[in-house]
């Protein structure tokens, strides 16, 4: 029965899972194309009112320019967020807590996952019992 119980939330979970993702995916396709509609809109009434001033060609190179310009920068975009993160890591491989809290995380999944989950917060539970007793009797 147990496991019925436990197949029954899984299945279920699964499928709410699914159909988030579906329903957030539909309505980031539907979001992007109303922006790429929305970007063309925007560079005709851009051509249309600086033409007059400017002269067609004129603006035309300037606002292929432009876009060509933004293009470059959303390539590069990925690249400086890699080297950001790779500075901050950098950075954090350094401080001595980040060291510890990484060693304390990793120490502590190799023994849930040789003891188990359950035994090890039940050895932890009972260590800070213990220890809370002892800061109690020297009080």
């Amino acid at each position: 029965m147990l496991g019925k119980l436990l197949s029954y939330a899984a299945t279920r979970a699964a499928g709410e899972a699914v159909d988030g993702l579906a329903r957030r995916a539909i309505w980031t396709g539907l979001a992007a194309v109303l922006m790429v509609f929305a970007f063309g809109i925007a560079l005709a009434v851009t051509y249309w009112s600086l033409s007059p001033r400017f002269g067609a060609t004129q603006t035309a190179i300037a606002m292929a320019l432009s876009c060509l310009a933004a293009g470059f920068i959303a390539l590069a975009v990925p690249s400086m967020i890699d080297r950001a993160k790779k500075a901050e890591t950098a950075a954090a491989a350094t401080n001595p807590v980040t060291q510890t809290v990484a060693a304390v995380k990793e120490e502590t999944e190799a023994a849930a996952d040789y003891f188990g989950a359950v035994q090890v917060v039940a050895s932890a539970f009972m260590f800070g019992l213990g220890t809370a007793r002892q800061l109690r009797r020297k009080a």
